[in-house]
C-alpha cells in the first residue's frame, strides 16, 4: 500500500473538483503522531449524493458502483473505493449537517502529511469521534487511540468535556 501516492490522489480530486474534506479515522490518528496500522484513508466529505460522480471519475473500475454509493451516501451510509494504483481503500463518509459536525469541520487543521498539504481533524474532534465509534464497535484499536490521544498536553478540555455532555457521549471514565 501506497500512502503517499493514495494521499496526493484524493487531496487532488478534492480539489480539482472543490469538495471540502476532512481527514478522519486511524489515518489522522497516525498523523498525530500515533502511527499504527491501518489499512484505509477514512474521509468526511461535503458532497451532495447526487454529485458522486464528481469523486468516481478519477475511480473507472468502480463506475458500476455509482448508483449504489449514491443510496449508501444519501442514506447516511459509508462508502469506499479501493484505488488500483496505490491499493489504499478509501472510506467516504458524507458529511452530515449538525451544529457539533459544522464546529468539527471549522476546526479541522491544513497540515504537511507524507508531504501533501491536507486537511486533518483536530485532535478533540478524533477523541470525540472515536469514542462514539468505540460505543458502537468496542474495539480495542479506537480504545487505545482515545488513550494515546488524550496524553496530548495542548487538548482543549473544555471543548471535549462541553461537547462530550451535549452529544451523551460516554467518556468511559477516560476523562
Amino acid at each position: 500500500m501506497d500512502f503517499e501516492t493514495a494521499l496526493k490522489k484524493i487531496v487532488g480530486i478534492c480539489e480539482a473538483e472543490q469538495i471540502s474534506y476532512m481527514i478522519v479515522g486511524g489515518f489522522a490518528t497516525s498523523y498525530h503522531n500515533r502511527f499504527r496500522f491501518t489499512a484505509d484513508i477514512d474521509l468526511v466529505i461535503q458532497i451532495y449524493p447526487h454529485d458522486i460522480e464528481k469523486i468516481m471519475k478519477y475511480f473507472p473500475e468502480w463506475s458500476s458502483m455509482t448508483e449504489g454509493f449514491k443510496d449508501l451516501a444519501s442514506r447516511g451510509i459509508v462508502f469506499d473505493v479501493i484505488d488500483m494504483e496505490s491499493g489504499v481503500k478509501f472510506d467516504f463518509m458524507i458529511y452530515q449537517d449538525s451544529d457539533y459536525n459544522w464546529t468539527a469541520f471549522e476546526r479541522r487543521r491544513k497540515v504537511e502529511y507524507f508531504g501533501v498539504e491536507c486537511y486533518i481533524s483536530s485532535k478533540e474532534d478524533l477523541i470525540i469521534s472515536k469514542l462514539k465509534w468505540y460505543s458502537i464497535s468496542e474495539s480495542t484499536k479506537q480504545l487505545e487511540d482515545i488513550k494515546f490521544l488524550l496524553k496530548e498536553e495542548d487538548l482543549n478540555w473544555q471543548y471535549l468535556e462541553g461537547w462530550t455532555n451535549r452529544l451523551l457521549i460516554n467518556r468511559y471514565d477516560l476523562f
